[in-house]
């Protein structure tokens, strides 16, 4: 007689993904479920591991929350354009050399997949669009200059022009 570990994700509790802290009673903006979250829920269901928490990022911890999700964005940026230069050299060694080795390619593919995974040991779940905003000031709002009184014609006539232009010899 086997038994169902897990027949339907129930959600556990409200968590914190940076303090790991129970943040049912604070402010608190929650996580976007991206792949990388629903894989490794998938993982740990099939483990039968699986808390199935309801993550978020409580309101003290977004400052350091969002300097870990640039960081993880620079380091898949940068792992992204070194994989697409190793891939880019060693497809061009093959075939400048005149000669076409499958082994070449498929290793390129392979050292590109280690370094896009290696750089996922830094992954930082992005905070849902519609939750956060930043709390940058709004700039300030434009000061109206004050409307200068119309000039009346006989005023304006008396008056000397701003640029007199030179005559030609």
């Amino acid at each position: 007689m086997s038994e169902i570990v897990n027949p339907r994700p129930s959600y556990g509790k409200k968590m914190c993904v940076s303090c790991q802290a129970d943040v049912e009673d604070k402010t608190a903006f929650p996580i976007k479920e991206d792949r990388i979250i629903r894989g490794l829920r998938a993982i740990k269901m099939r483990l039968g591991i699986a808390q199935m928490n309801k993550l978020f990022v409580c309101e003290s911890c977004v400052p350091k929350h969002a300097e870990r999700r640039r960081s993880f964005e620079r380091t898949m940026l940068f792992a992204s354009v070194f994989a697409g230069f190793v891939v880019l050299l060693l497809l061009y060694s093959t075939i400048s050399s005149g000669r076409f080795d499958a082994w070449v390619v498929i290793s390129a593919f392979v050292v590109a997949l280690f370094a896009l995974l290696l750089s996922l040991f830094r992954y930082a779940p992005a905070i849902e669009s519609g939750s956060f905003q930043p709390s940058k000031p709004p700039p300030p709002a434009p000061v109206p200059e004050p409307e200068e009184p119309e000039e009346r014609p006989e005023t304006a006539a008396k008056k000397k022009p701003a640029y007199k232009p030179k005559k030609k010899r």
